[in-house]
This record gives structure tokens, sequence and C-alpha cells, in this order.
């Protein structure tokens, strides 16, 4: 009985010291994922999380919000106001990466230019501004160009700003430009010359048939201010946790 009590305790050390260094080792490098507080959309929730990699350095940034959130969405709005907006926030470690916060968008009839874009989506606005820069941008025409370093290959300017948000910048050879119906699309958005978001615009029929998908995002030669961004987006639906994932993944530091 003496035999196995000092047993017990050698062992119970053992544990407490493994715990102890595995949680020193995880405070100096600090990877895995991170998340921001959970908003409400539709009958689920949202959030927000940023993954570090094993060096503890940004991987992606992105959303993850539950399959109730398609459910009980709006189906109309009120007038004049094209769509919801929900905002959520990002944990601190995406903000010192340069990501400030995201904007959801549940736009239940579309907006312009319709008839492409004029089906159920949502816009996931991935702000590298404040909100207060955010909030401060008015509508109406921008004519302050952007200096076309800034500007991937082949993107154009919608021109008008929408308030609130800037000037959506649209990727001409997208597919929807092209007799193929909107699915996903990745868009770029400046004001008065200077970058506030990047947006993957994703349709509710295409997030409701569980897609597994991603694509290159275009690069421009510069990027105005330092951070990460992504060289590509994914729209994906986790079967385990019941989730659907907008993902802007390998982030790359400018």
């Amino acid at each position: 009985m003496k035999k196995m009590k000092s047993a017990l305790i050698v062992m119970s050390a053992t544990v407490i010291l493994f715990s102890a260094c595995k949680k020193s080792s995880h405070s100096s490098n600090p990877s895995g994922s991170y998340f921001g507080t959970p908003v409400s959309v539709g009958n689920g929730k949202a959030r927000s999380f940023v993954l570090l990699d094993d060096n503890g350095v940004p991987s992606s940034f992105g959303l993850r919000f539950s399959e109730d959130a398609l459910n009980g969405l709006p189906a109309d709005t009120m007038p004049g106001m094209p769509g919801i907006m929900i905002r959520a926030d990002v944990p601190d470690i995406a903000k010192t990466a340069g990501l400030d916060h995201i904007i959801i968008n549940w736009n239940p009839l579309g907006h312009e230019p319709a008839p492409i874009y004029g089906v159920p989506h949502f816009d996931f606005h991935f702000y590298y501004v404040t909100d207060a820069v955010q909030n401060a941008i008015a509508g109406g025409p921008d004519m302050i160009p952007v200096n076309p370093q800034y500007i991937p290959k082949d993107y154009h300017s919608a021109v008008v700003a929408v308030p609130g948000m800037g000037v959506h910048w649209l990727d001409s050879l997208s597919t929807e430009f092209h007799r193929i119906p909107f699915t996903a699309t990745f868009i770029y958005g400046f004001y008065k010359g200077d970058m506030m978001f990047v947006e993957p615009m994703i349709t509710k029929a295409f997030l409701s048939g569980h897609p597994d998908f991603s694509a290159p995002v275009k690069q421009p030669a510069a990027f105005q201010k330092s951070g990460y961004y992504p060289l590509s987006y994914k729209v994906q639906f986790d079967n385990v946790n019941h989730e659907y994932v907008i993902t802007l993944a390998g982030l790359t530091k400018h």
C-alpha cells in the first residue's frame, strides 16, 4: 500500500510538471486560433478569428458562423436601406496585423449592379481602417484617383462611394461578368485614394450548398498600409462543428 501511494505521488507530480511545461511553451509561442466576441446573425451566431502559425505569425483571418445563421434572416429591409449591417470585432492580435474590424452585410434583395448582384447575398467587409474612418465615408461620386500600384490587375472602379463603405473595385474577369451566375467574388474597397477594405461577397444559395471553395486573390503591386493581406480566400462548411467558414488565407506581410 505504501508503495502504491508513492507511485501515485510520483505520477501526480509528473502530471503537474507536464502541465506547467505545456502552459509555459504555449505562452512563449502563441500559435493556434483566437476568436472575437460572438454576434447574432439570423437564428445563429458569428465570430471572427485569426489563426497563428507555429511561429506565432498570422496565417489567416476569417469568420465562423453557425448553420442556423442562414435561417431567420430578414427577407426585406427598411425603405432606402439596401441591407442589414452587423459589426463583428476582431481579436487584439488581428489588429496588430492590420485588420481593425469586420462588417457583415446581409442583402436580402441584392444590390446594384442588377441583375448581376440582384440576388440574396452577404458582403463580408474586412476593414483595415478604424470605425471612425469608415463611418466618415460619404456617399456619391469619388473622383480622387487611386495610385495604380495599389490596384490589382483587371480591377475597375464602380466610381460611386457607398456611404459608410467606399468605392467597390470589381474584377472585370470575374465569372459573373461573363454570363455565369454570381456565387462568390472578391472585391477591394477604396475611398479618396485610400484602401478601406477587402471583401469576399457570397450568395446565400452558394453557402446553403455547403461548399468547399477556394480561389486566389489578385494582388496589387503594393499595399498602402503595412499589414497582413490574403493570397487566397475560402468558403467552406465545417461538418464537425456545423459552421460556415469564410477565410482570408495565405496572409502575407506588406
